[in-house]
C-alpha cells in the first residue's frame, strides 16, 4: 500500500461530531480508495480532488479541539495511507490522551496479513482502539445497523480504551447522522440511512437552485456552523 509517511491526502475533516462513535469526536475522511464498493457513501461525499496536509499540521488542528475525546478516521481507505495516518495519531498522542476509531473496507484478517510485510499497516493497527472493518455490501444494508453501512461490517475492539461502553454505542438499533451547515456547504457526518442521504441531497439541490451550492467537498477552515441532527434515522 504505497503512500507518503508525512503527508495525508484528505477529502475533509470536521472538528466535532457525535455521529461517529462514543463521545464528542473529531472526524477525518481520507481521499482515495481502491475498492470502489458499489453504493458506498464515499462516492457521493468525496471531493473531486484531494487536499494534502502535513501530519504535524493535522496534529496541531486536532490537538487544539480540547473537548473532543478522540477521532474517527474514515474515507476513502485509511489503510491505503497507513503510515501517514499512524504518524498523525502518534503526533497527537505525544501531546494528549486521544482515542482512535478507524473504518476500513478491508477485513481485520486482511489487514493483519498485510501487516506482516507492511510496517505502515502494522503501525496503524497498533494505534487503533476500535476497527470497523469490511467492505460495504449494498445487499446487506438494512438501514438500521448503527455505525456500519452494512451488516457484514464488524466492530472490533483493538484496545481496552472503550471497555464498558461498546454495548451502549454499537449494539443498539438505529443510525445517527448529522447535517451540518457551514457557510454554503452542507456536510453529512455519520453512517446515514437513506432518509438522511435524501435530506442531505435535498439541501444540496436547494443551494444549487439558488446558484450557491457546495457539498461537503472542500476541507473546511475552522468556522462556526449550524448542525441539523438526524438521530436516529
Amino acid at each position: 500500500m504505497p503512500e507518503s509517511a508525512n503527508i495525508l491526502n484528505i477529502s475533509r475533516y470536521t472538528e466535532r461530531t457525535q455521529a461517529l462513535g462514543p463521545f464528542t469526536r473529531s472526524a477525518l475522511w481520507v481521499w482515495g480508495c481502491s475498492r470502489s464498493c458499489d453504493g458506498c457513501i464515499y462516492r457521493l461525499d468525496r471531493t473531486p480532488e484531494s487536499r494534502a496536509f502535513d501530519i504535524e499540521e493535522l496534529a496541531d488542528i486536532f490537538c487544539a479541539i480540547s473537548d473532543a475525546e478522540g477521532i474517527t478516521i474514515s474515507g476513502g481507505e485509511p489503510f491505503e495511507q497507513a503510515s501517514a495516518a499512524a504518524a498523525m495519531l502518534r503526533a497527537i498522542r505525544s501531546r494528549r490522551d486521544y482515542g482512535a476509531i478507524i473504518y476500513s473496507g478491508f477485513t481485520h484478517e486482511e489487514l493483519k496479513g498485510e501487516a506482516k510485510a507492511d510496517a505502515g499497516v502494522r503501525a496503524l493497527l497498533e494505534e487503533t482502539d476500535i476497527l470497523i472493518d469490511g467492505p460495504y455490501i449494498a445487499a446487506l444494508d438494512d438501514g438500521i445497523t448503527p455505525y456500519r453501512g452494512s451488516s457484514n461490517q464488524r466492530v472490533i475492539q483493538c484496545s481496552s480504551r472503550y471497555d464498558g461502553i461498546i454495548e451502549r454505542y454499537y449494539n443498539v438499533t438505529g443510525r445517527k447522522a448529522e447535517i451540518k451547515i457551514s457557510g454554503r456547504r452542507a456536510e453529512l457526518n455519520g453512517v446515514p440511512s437513506k432518509a438522511a442521504i435524501d435530506a442531505w441531497q435535498s439541501l444540496i439541490e436547494k443551494y444549487a437552485a439558488r446558484g450557491e451550492g457546495k457539498t461537503a467537498g472542500r476541507c473546511p477552515t475552522p468556522r462556526k456552523g449550524g448542525s441539523a441532527p438526524l438521530d436516529p434515522v
